[in-house]
């Protein structure tokens, strides 16, 4: 007797395995159990905490710096992610020094990662007091998965990116390293402007002190390749800050010229294979020429 109630709870158990009875009431989430980057960057979220380390699931990469424009490898090897499956406000960050696990991990655009770092809010000495730049420092990076696919650019307003006032600099930071575009705008004169340290900018509104510009920040942008008064249809690039708001083109191909500026020297100029821009760099603690110090 004592054998067959040994044997009962078995034998229970094995009927509920039986292919008939219904599923486990679980659905395990493709994208991951961890935080999405809108909830950690978003000031209104419950999850938004500075300074604290945080784990993201299923952030899509949208670009690796690879593209030094002040020569010196301060300005190289920003890792750009955004929430999968998601344009909405808060969803991009900027992920300074990553490390990979394993090492020999190689992240490419469209790849799927989780992320376990510190949030912060950067604010670097010089900035307006409440504006800072929100980046995951020295994140510890892990494959999800590969091939994703393209991330499609959030269309916003190019006045919607300037840091003239602390509530237009708030409005433009939930567009903060996600990848937008703007579309029917003007590089202002005097057009591409060099600072002598590599970097390259282009005013984009009226507003030369605040307004968003372009920049080398992502690739090799010249400031030949596009004359001032130029009309582009659309640029299209991720969205930095260093006391203005930058659009930073990935290639030639986040340009869409509608009409060609004058040259200096009159006449139209042609359209020079136009190359990147890294026009802002956080952590090297060079500030731009128009720009406050320490």
């Amino acid at each position: 007797m004592r054998i067959v109630l040994a044997l009962l709870p078995l034998s229970l158990l094995a009927c509920s395995t039986l292919s008939g009875d219904p599923a486990a009431p679980y659905a395990p989430d493709p994208l991951g159990s961890g935080l999405r980057i809108a909830q950690v960057q978003d000031p209104s979220s419950k999850d938004y905490h500075v300074n604290v380390s945080v784990s993201v699931t299923s952030a899509v990469a949208t670009w690796v710096d690879t593209f030094d424009e002040t020569h010196d490898g301060k300005s190289i090897g920003s890792l750009y992610v955004q929430d999968a499956l998601s344009t909405a406000p808060f969803s991009g960050m900027d992920c300074y020094k990553s490390t990979f696990e394993p090492p020999s991990l190689i992240v490419s655009p469209g790849d799927v990662i989780d992320l376990t770092g510190e949030y912060t809010d950067y604010a670097y000495s010089g900035f307006p007091a409440g504006q800072a730049y929100p980046e995951l420092n020295e994140p510890a990076a892990s494959f999800r998965f590969d091939q994703f696919g393209t991330i499609a650019p959030v269309v916003v307003d190019v006045n919607d990116l300037s840091s003239a006032t602390q509530a237009s600099f708030d409005k433009g930071s939930q567009w903060t390293s996600m990848l937008v575009q703007v579309q029917n705008v003007t590089l202002q004169s005097p057009g591409l402007t060099p600072d002598g340290k590599g970097r390259v900018t282009g005013n984009l509104t009226t507003d030369d002190n605040n307004g968003c510009q372009i920049d080398n920040e992502l690739y090799d942008l010249q400031a030949t390749d596009f004359p001032p008064g130029t009309v582009f249809a659309s640029i299209t690039g991720v969205v930095t800050y260093f006391y203005n708001y930058h659009i930073s083109p990935r290639s030639p191909a986040d340009f869409v010229v509608q009409t060609l500026g004058t040259s200096p020297e009159g006449g139209t100029a042609p359209v020079s294979d136009a190359g990147g821009s890294e026009a802002s760099t956080l952590h090297d603690g060079a500030a731009p020429a128009d720009a406050g110090s320490d």
